[in-house]
């Protein structure tokens, strides 16, 4: 079975095909108890995380629609995939940064041509001014929460296409870090098409890991609302920025997901990111981000409820 991607779209003069290796992670799984573990590892993704998904999508769009200019707010990785594709394209990329933020990517974003703007307040903050300014100049607007955000999480609806590729079916389970919720609420989405269209007979439980610190997807599961709040006090550190959110953009779509097919939320402090991305190093030389490996805290939930199908944790930014 072989399940087409959404990301084969012509950028250039060629086709791009995105594709992240699926690996078999035994001693991962022996390590927390749960049969069956895989990792999707989002990594290999040519700036290291799965944004290059949504920033390809975006600007193969922004180009075939006559922009010259594409621009988003960002705590770091979106900015970078950004950059990358719209050098490759021919665009000028425009990146909103909160001042205050680590900026570890900075440079790496200046170095492809990007113009950075630095704000002064939140990672939300930044996406208003970006999406503010596209409507002033005529600019494409790649922010979550725009007119072209759909466009994004189709990019990671082709997450769900490889896994079942790969699988030759739907796993049991996925873990995936939410922050937004943007790369949760894609992978629904592509795993509900694959369900309608008959490829798969059932949906996997969809299970989101973020921070302690301060999320709406979080703490709309744990009270019961059916719609995430915006949050005031949350606590942003350097290993939790790609997670902590006052909004999340795409939550109400992750919470959702996560309902809809009896998952559950799982928050995990820093250290604990931490000892899971030496883990993750240690027992299978992957070597990820810590708030990507804090998918891993699921995993001492599935040890009683796994089942005997696959469960595959999505590993979404590799080593700075």
């Amino acid at each position: 079975m072989v399940v087409e991607s959404l990301l084969r779209t012509t950028i250039l003069e060629g086709s791009l095909s995105l594709a992240t290796p699926l690996l078999r992670a035994d001693s991962l799984g022996s390590y927390f108890g749960v049969k069956g573990l895989y990792v999707k590892y989002e990594g290999s993704n040519p700036t290291g995380t799965q944004k290059d998904r949504a920033a390809a999508l975006h600007v193969a769009t922004a180009k075939s629609e006559g922009y010259d200019t594409i621009t988003a707010g960002t705590c770091g990785n979106y900015g970078v995939s950004l950059a990358y594709y719209a050098r490759m394209a021919g665009l000028q990329a425009v990146i909103y940064v909160p001042r205050h933020y680590s900026n570890e990517r900075l440079g790496e974003m200046a170095s492809l041509g990007a113009k950075i703007v630095l704000v002064d307040g939140s990672y939300e903050d930044a996406v208003i001014e970006s999406s503010r300014i596209a409507s002033e100049q005529g600019w494409y607007d790649a922010n979550p929460g725009s007119k072209n955000w759909m466009i994004g999480l189709e990019g990671y609806m082709s997450i769900s296409y490889e896994i079942v590729d790969a699988l030759g079916g739907a796993p049991e389970s996925v873990i995936v870090p939410a922050g937004n919720g943007s790369t949760l609420a894609g992978i629904y989405l592509g795993f509900k098409e694959l369900l309608y269209s008959g490829v798969i007979e059932r949906m996997p439980r969809i299970i989101a890991a973020t921070t302690i610190h301060g999320n709406p997807i979080a703490y709309a599961y744990k009270n019961g609302l059916d719609k995430t709040p915006t949050l005031s006090n949350v606590r942003e550190t350097r290993l939790n920025e790609p997670l902590v959110a006052m909004i999340a953009f795409d939550g109400d779509l992750a919470l959702k997901a996560v309902r809809e097919t009896s998952g559950f939320v799982v928050e995990v402090p820093d250290h604990r990111m931490a000892r899971y991305s030496r883990l993750a190093m240690e027992l299978e030389g992957i070597c990820v981000l810590p708030a990507s490996a804090s998918t891993l805290e699921a995993l001492t939930i599935l040890r009683g409820i796994d089942g005997d199908g696959a469960h595959v944790v999505v590993f979404t930014g590799r080593c700075l």
